[in-house]
């Protein structure tokens, strides 16, 4: 794949600790959807200027898509719903997107998905940075849910170590 739709949580967590430039480092072109970007901006927070900025200066692009799945509304919040819709509309683009049930409804919809974790391994292979488990420890910190399982899972998969502390 090499374009991307971001959700809301991955580009927040990679605004806060300063790696939006990741993403568009690994995918061209970056969408998002006109309700991410309201999700992302309302909050107080460094993930507002950031994503202004990436917008500002078109590494990241707004895209929404019409008509929103309705089926999809009354289950994911607006985010999830109009990313999986730009997703379907897209064709060839990769979702990131981590929140479970929407996950489990773009597998279904058999759209490409990447989580945050995997995006990190992936620029780890792709040699952009050296680790990926000190990036997840910090999007930890910085009150992005991560499961003790899927942290041991990354590290493996990472070839890296990482110890609950």
């Amino acid at each position: 794949m090499k374009c991307i739709i971001a959700d809301a949580g991955p580009i927040i967590s990679l605004c806060k600790i300063g790696r939006l430039n990741l993403l568009m480092q690994l995918f061209k072109p970056c969408y998002i959807t006109q309700a991410v970007y309201n999700e992302v901006v309302a909050g107080n927070d460094i993930a507002v200027d950031c994503l202004k900025s990436a917008v500002d200066f078109i590494q990241v692009i707004i895209e929404s898509p019409h008509p929103v799945a309705p089926d999809l509304v009354t289950i994911l919040d607006d985010g999830e719903a109009t990313s999986i819709t730009l997703a379907l509309n897209k064709g060839n683009c990769a979702l990131l997107i981590d929140e479970a049930q929407g996950r489990h409804i773009a597998k279904q919809l058999k759209i490409p998905i990447i989580g945050l974790a995997g995006l990190l391994v992936l620029a780890k292979e792709k040699q952009l940075i050296n680790a990926v488990m000190p990036l997840l420890v910090d999007i930890r910190r910085n009150d992005y849910w991560l499961s003790d399982k899927l942290l041991q899972g990354i590290a493996k998969k990472a070839k890296e170590k990482w110890e609950d502390k």
